[in-house]
């Protein structure tokens, strides 16, 4: 079985997003790559991830033509590819309908860099990008620039996020982060008080790799762009 360790991590990650409610049913996509072939595990289209099993990972080139694997992949695999394609250093990505973030994207409102969580994936507050069809080239479009600013994440108008990472478990804290943050800020606003952090600790948390423990001194994996 081809990339048997990262379609292992796909079925995964794809049930801890299941049950952090990043999201329900089949919605939302996660694949990732792998650094030496270059071939993508992707999750198919339209199956629910509970029931998924490592056999039933789509792999597929970076042109969507299907490797391995008896199901279609992902609708969204076009956005997939065109991060991919921008930053060769990325091996994950998840897009995912979490309430809160996905609130933002609905009400059109950037989310601050108000937690240190968020700060560790961006360098910027992260932007809700124009709406776009699923499954378009123009969709992938769209998450590159909201990416551009020297993010991880980025909010799609009326649909959802998006978060890459060096490693499929650097793209899902990344969805986390964002969710968790996009909670507070929700709950915050509602307090009257929003404040972000200082630029000192953003730039050092920016650094920072949550799975290692340590600061990469700049250019670390954590950032993946």
């Amino acid at each position: 079985m081809l990339l048997k360790e990262l379609r292992e991590q796909v079925v995964f990650y794809g049930n801890q997003m299941i049950k952090s409610q990043l999201t329900m049913n089949t919605g939302g996509n996660i694949s990732a790559r792998d650094r030496k072939s270059g071939l993508i595990a992707i999750k198919p289209t339209s199956k629910h991830y509970e029931l998924l099993k490592p056999e039933d990972i789509t792999v597929i080139d970076i042109d969507g033509n299907i490797i391995e694997g008896g199901y279609k992949p992902s609708s969204e695999w076009r956005m997939h590819a065109a991060i991919y394609k921008k930053y060769p250093r990325v091996c994950g990505i998840v897009h995912c309908h979490s309430i809160y973030a996905t609130a933002m994207a609905v009400a059109d409102e950037e989310i601050p860099l108000i937690n240190h969580e968020l700060c560790m994936y961006c360098s910027e507050p992260v932007r809700v990008m124009p709406f776009a069809m699923p499954g378009t080239d123009q969709l992938g479009d769209s998450a590159l620039e909201g990416m551009a600013v020297g993010n991880n994440v980025a909010l799609l108008k009326n649909h959802g996020t998006v978060a890459m990472g060096a490693s499929l478990w650097h793209a899902f804290d990344a969805a986390c982060a964002l969710e968790q943050a996009a909670n507070a800020y929700f709950i915050a606003k509602q307090m009257g008080k929003v404040h972000v952090l200082p630029e000192e600790g953003r730039n050092k948390l920016r650094t920072y790799d949550p799975l290692m423990g340590e600061d990469t001194g700049g250019e670390g994996e954590i950032r993946a762009v």
